[in-house]
């Protein structure tokens, strides 16, 4: 079994974008931390300072830091944001891909 050239280009293109969300979710985490440590200590310590804690993950995923009313937090946690929907829709397309592929389904 065989994958088609779609096949391949879409989970190729899934893992490309689900490593560029992790580097840009991993670099605005260690920013956004620091932030969070010096103004608002509180939501850090809600969150935890493990970088791929559920948690914290999923106050990206939801936007959560838009409650905190932080310009300056929100120009990085902004670019965290999208690095973690990257990671999310990445995964999941290749996974799916690979899913399909797997099955014998032509596109």
């Amino acid at each position: 079994m065989s994958a088609s050239a779609w096949h391949q280009f879409i989970f190729t293109g899934g893992l490309g974008l689900a490593v560029a969300g992790l580097t840009t979710y991993i670099i605005m985490w260690m920013l956004v931390a620091v932030h969070l440590r010096d103004h608002h200590p509180s939501e850090h310590a809600r969150l935890g300072g493990f970088l791929f804690a559920p948690r914290a993950f999923g106050w990206y995923l939801g936007a959560a830091w838009r409650r905190l009313n932080d310009r300056s937090l929100s120009a990085l946690a902004v670019l965290g944001s999208i690095g973690a929907w990257c990671i999310l829709i990445g995964a999941i397309s290749a996974i799916v891909v690979k899913i399909v592929a797997s099955q014998g389904i032509s596109a």
